[in-house]
This record gives C-alpha cells, structure tokens and sequence, in this order.
C-alpha cells in the first residue's frame, strides 16, 4: 500500500502555470529576504557607530564637563542623571541609560559575564 501512496504522489505533473507562479513566490521571498539582511546589517553598522560615539563622549565627559558653560553644564548633567538631589553639598544622582552600564562595566571590567562558562573552542549551532 505504501508503495501505491508513493507512485500517486510521484505522477502528479507540474504545469507551467504552478511552475511560474511558485517561481514568482520564491523570487519575491528572495527579494524580500535580501532587502532584510540589508537593513539588518545597516542597523548593525549604525549600533556600532553610535556606541562608538557613546564610548568617546564617555571618556571624555569630565573635559567636556570642565570646559562647558553653565548652561551646557547643566545641559550634560540632565542628559546623563536621572533624578539629582543636592544633599548639602553632595550631589545624589542615579545615571541614566546607557551610562549606568558603562560605568558599572567600568568597574568590574567584565564586560561580557558569564562568557567563561561558555566553551568557546566548539561553537554550538
């Protein structure tokens, strides 16, 4: 019986009109595919180029803390705190995102936890 199924299945013919439209579908699927990689990969060069920039503005923030007006002074410090309170003379201050993750991995240095659980001679697919 199951020799019958597989001699049924194996005699249906594929026209010309189911061969152009399902040639049309993959194509367009393709199309649609390759337009996404693009985006992904213009997302993924725009990720680095803006962490980059974070990174620099980063380094250099007590420069460019200590140069500034008052008024940028101020500017800077809105952009990276997040509910500042003077306490007397003591700013108390939580760091917005990104910049609480900076400067938490700046202190530990361990920028990627947990990576030496990770075996990485034999990569897992």
């Amino acid at each position: 019986m199951k020799n019958a199924t597989v001699f049924n299945v194996c005699e249906v013919r594929i026209t010309n009109d189911m061969y152009d439209k399902k040639l049309k579908e993959y194509k367009e699927k393709q199309q649609d595919l390759f337009i996404q990689m693009e985006e992904h990969s213009k997302a993924d060069e725009n990720f680095y180029l803006t962490a980059s920039k974070v990174l620099d503005l980063a380094s250099r923030a007590l420069e460019i803390f200590e140069s500034s007006e008052v008024s940028e002074k101020r500017a800077l410090l809105n952009f990276l705190l997040q509910n500042p309170v003077l306490s007397g003379r003591n700013l108390l201050f939580k760091l917005k995102s990104p910049f609480d993750a900076i400067a938490q991995y700046g202190k530990t240095q361990d920028w990627l936890p947990g990576l030496d659980d990770v075996d990485n001679k034999s990569p897992v697919f």
